[in-house]
């Protein structure tokens, strides 16, 4: 697949609606995505918990990813939500484990890792997607990435503020969406996935 391909599918989905989703996002996130995907289509579906691409006994090695977006009756894109910049590598090498092995998922095209850039002070939710650029530039895969951007707001005394103040993920609120997509032949296409 083509960047400017992937790149076109994610501009299909409204990412806008992330902006009414307080909290760490891991599970909204992967809903969200599960519904834009099957809207589309409906030979589209999506296997939740993707099987692992590592198979042998007692699950040594094996990773599962969060979801696998399926075209008709193959594989189509596997998709990695993370919250942690901790284990964003991790999570690059569980996606390219799925994008090479042909066997088991002949027809996946695309890896997407959706980064919410949870880290420590003051920059708790700013982009952290350089180094894993690099990688995916070495690796020559076909990977989207998807950075979201958080930046703190103030509470005032309103029921639902006072239950937001209450975790430290729910006084932040989405800022940006950026995305960047690298496909096999080196090219790139990369954007902003907010309209409003």
């Amino acid at each position: 697949m083509k960047a400017e391909q992937a790149a076109e599918i994610l501009r299909t989905f409204k990412w806008d609606v992330l902006q009414s989703i307080y909290g760490c996002g891991h599970n909204s996130i992967i809903g969200f995505l599960t519904t834009m995907w099957i809207d589309q289509s409906k030979d589209n579906s999506v296997l939740d918990g993707a099987p692992s691409p590592i198979t042998g006994g007692r699950r040594v090695g094996q990773k599962n990813a969060d979801i696998l977006l399926c075209k008709g009756d193959r594989p189509f894109v596997v998709v990695e939500v993370e919250t942690s910049v901790a284990k964003y590598q991790d999570k690059l090498r569980s996606i390219q484990a799925y994008l090479h092995n042909n066997k088991a998922y002949a027809g996946i095209e695309l890896g997407m890792m959706v980064m919410t850039n949870l880290c420590k002070g003051d920059t708790k939710y700013k982009h952290s997607w350089n180094v894993i650029k690099e990688e995916v530039r070495e690796s020559q895969d076909n990977v989207a990435l998807v950075s979201i951007e958080k930046r703190r707001v103030p509470l005032g005394q309103s029921v639902l503020d006072k239950l937001r103040s209450r975790n430290d993920y729910y006084p932040w609120e989405i800022r940006k969406i950026d995305y960047w997509v690298h496909d096999e032949s080196g090219a790139t296409s990369e954007g902003n996935l907010l309209t409003g």
